[in-house]
């Protein structure tokens, strides 16, 4: 049983780690609870490893978006910063992807129940919990791509549709002022980019659609889809509304990565 007083090394780095990935704060109290430590320990010790820059006003202009390399281009909504970026992955490094996530699925959780249990249905790897230099290599390749260093990021994840599986309509932002918002982005900071990569194409089905603004992303190997969650004041952007349509046939693999306004240190690589 751990002492009651102050987190070990051990712990303490179990707590950065969980931190950095954003992990839900609930969980980690419980666990660092059951492991005998008290709620002013724990308290003590999440208030010494938290973020303290909040990079909300520098993240509305990534380097990516100052480069606009010629295989990346805007899509025409005013109502949101939406991007589509081809070719981001080969061929080939997307199907290392798929080999090393097909390992490793489980059933996607959802941040908070709201009663709809298809409301997301498809299965997730957690590939940033895996020491695997293709997670790594992939994650990097992300964060150097927008610009953002990974201390303002989730790590990455895997999500696979198979036939009849979607997720309904959702936004990637959390809810200031609620506990959700408390639970999810209170150390971290809300969502502010969204970088969603297509593993597989031939699908039917399967599209992320914007749902208010009716616009339709079908899936393409090795093409990413990256918008702004936030709002140039920094409050969330209720455009950004999206849904993966459900597969009516074959399969569908994405990987999703997160950026975050709250972390340490230089926000930019350059």
């Amino acid at each position: 049983m751990a002492t009651a007083n102050m987190l070990d090394g051990k712990w303490t780095a179990w707590l950065r780690q969980c931190i950095r990935l954003g992990t839900d704060l609930e969980e980690i109290v419980r666990d660092l609870n059951k492991v005998g430590y008290s709620n002013e320990a724990i308290a003590a010790a999440i208030d010494a490893c938290r973020p303290v820059n909040d990079a909300t006003d520098e993240m509305h202009a990534p380097p990516l978006l100052r480069r606009m390399p010629p295989q990346m281009r805007r899509l025409d909504f005013p109502q949101l910063d939406l991007y589509v970026y081809e070719n981001f992955l080969s061929a080939q490094e997307c199907e290392r992807v798929v080999a090393l996530s097909d390992h490793h699925l489980r059933p996607s959780a959802v941040s908070f129940d709201n009663g709809d249990q298809y409301f997301r249905t498809s299965s997730t790897a957690h590939l940033s919990h895996l020491k695997s230099p293709v997670s790594a290599r992939l994650d990097e390749k992300i964060c150097r791509t927008l610009g953002i260093r990974p201390e303002y990021a989730e790590g990455i994840q895997a999500q696979r549709y198979d036939v009849g599986q979607e997720f309904k309509p959702h936004c990637d932002w959390f809810q200031p002022e609620t506990r959700v918002y408390m639970r999810m982005a209170g150390l971290r900071g809300n969502r502010t980019w969204t970088f969603m990569v297509y593993l597989n194409e031939g699908m039917e089905g399967g599209a992320t659609r914007f749902t208010k603004i009716d616009y339709a992303v079908k899936p393409k190997t090795g093409m990413a889809v990256i918008w702004n969650n936030l709002l140039k004041d920094g409050t969330p952007n209720p455009a950004t509304e999206h849904c993966g349509e459900p597969v009516t046939a074959g399969h569908k693999i994405i990987i999703t990565k997160w950026f975050r306004a709250v972390g340490d240190g230089p926000v930019f690589y350059d």
